[in-house]
């Protein structure tokens, strides 16, 4: 449910810029005469804050869900990794020394 929030969040900061560019653009395009470019550079003009706006949006969640290094990751799943096995081998040779009671 997060990601879709996130997801709805990315469409809106993308269409919203964009849409009210062309609109803009129209309406100048229809009042000054200069069809299509200022349709052209308002649509361009949404696009940057549409840019912007995301990388605000992405900044903002790697800031809150910071990702550690994947060597670290690794590092760290190897140790339990290994732990495991020896928590194992422990178990199979404490139950090897019961049999042989």
């Amino acid at each position: 449910m997060r990601y879709a929030a996130i997801l709805g969040q990315v469409g809106l900061v993308i269409a919203v810029p964009i849409a009210l560019g062309a609109w803009l653009g129209v309406k100048l395009d229809e009042a000054a005469g200069t069809s299509p470019w200022g349709l052209l550079l308002t649509i361009a003009a949404g696009t940057v804050v549409a840019g912007a706006g995301v990388w605000r949006l992405i900044d903002r969640y790697t800031d809150e869900n910071p990702v550690r290094p994947s060597t670290d990751r690794a590092r760290e799943a190897g140790r339990r990794w290994e732990a495991d096995i020896r928590e194992r081998e422990r178990k199979r040779e404490a139950d090897e020394e019961e049999v042989q009671r």
